[in-house]
C-alpha cells in the first residue's frame, strides 16, 4: 500500500501557504488514500518523481503545483 509521508516542519508552515497550495495539499491526500501503487505511477496530476541516492528506491516526490 502506498503512503504518504510529510517532513515535521511541514505542518508547522502549513497554515501560511496560500490557499491553492493547501487544497493542493489536501487533494494529495486524498489520492494517496484510494488509488493503487500502479494507479499513482500513471496519475499525471501527482508528477511522482524519484530521489537521487534515497534510502529506500522506492521513494518518489510529488509536486503540488508549478512553483
Amino acid at each position: 500500500m502506498p503512503q504518504l509521508a510529510f517532513a515535521n516542519t511541514f505542518w508547522h508552515s502549513f497554515d501560511v501557504l496560500e490557499e491553492p497550495v493547501r487544497a493542493g495539499v489536501r487533494k494529495a491526500m486524498e489520492t494517496f488514500q484510494q488509488l493503487t501503487i500502479a494507479e499513482l505511477h500513471a496519475d499525471k496530476g501527482l508528477h511522482l518523481e524519484s530521489v537521487n541516492n534515497a534510502r529506500d528506491p522506492r521513494m518518489r516526490t510529488i509536486r503540488i503545483n508549478d512553483f
